[in-house]
């Protein structure tokens, strides 16, 4: 009797979260759901650092790097068409294209207004920066029709040929201050949830 009441105590005592002055029941790796839960997402159970970090160092955690002439894969969030998006400044921020982050980080400065960033090695969940350079909207259109991609391509922006906004109209839009979306709606054309959209970042993600 004694053997199993020891050997009970001893299981309730394997337990408990192995954090110093939690008592919680454990979920995995030795911790209780909310350290296992931190230890899952940031690699700690005390967690918090990651998601304070400046946005160039959280960038680099979500590229899977390989050689320097090869793809360096973008392995969260992506959007149609395989490009991926990132989240300035954490949850809440604005979403921005991977890519266009990534020649941004490598070259000090952010592409030039109105020129799109090109792939050399047609994969749009690339972010390598020695496969990136800036091109119009026509070179890169000459790009595809070259290498056979036409077929495939989703045309975004002002490019598409149905859009009331332009690239400059978007960034005028986003420097706005104090005007509402409806007033800037009336002015463009369009519906203020549109001028909801493009001032979030969730549309027109290519304008920076």
């Amino acid at each position: 009797m004694l053997h199993l009441l020891f050997h009970k105590e001893s299981s309730m005592a394997r337990s408990i979260c192995t954090i110093e002055g939690c008592e919680k029941p454990v979920n995995g790796h030795g911790y209780c759901d909310k350290h296992y839960q931190r230890w899952a997402k940031h690699g700690s159970p005390f967690g918090g650092e990651r998601n304070h970090a400046p946005d160039d160092v959280r960038f680099w955690r979500y590229v899977d790097k390989g050689a320097d002439d090869a793809c360096w894969e973008w392995t969260a969030r992506k959007q149609v068409g395989g490009y991926g998006r990132f989240q300035i400044g954490g949850k809440g921020g604005p979403h921005k294209l991977a890519h266009r982050l990534s020649f941004e980080y490598a070259n000090g400065r952010p592409p030039t207004p109105g020129l799109v960033v090109m792939h050399s090695c047609d994969n749009p969940g690339c972010v390598n920066p020695n496969h990136l350079s800036e091109g119009t909207y026509r070179e890169n259109t000459e790009d595809m029709v070259r290498k056979g991609r036409n077929s495939f391509h989703v045309a975004y922006g002002e490019s598409s040929g149905v859009a009331k906004l332009t690239d400059e109209r978007v960034r005028e839009i986003r420097a706005a201050e104090g005007v509402t979306n409806a007033s800037l709606g009336r002015k463009f054309g369009v519906s203020p949830s549109t001028i909801k959209a493009v001032r979030k970042g969730t549309t027109w993600t290519h304008v920076s």
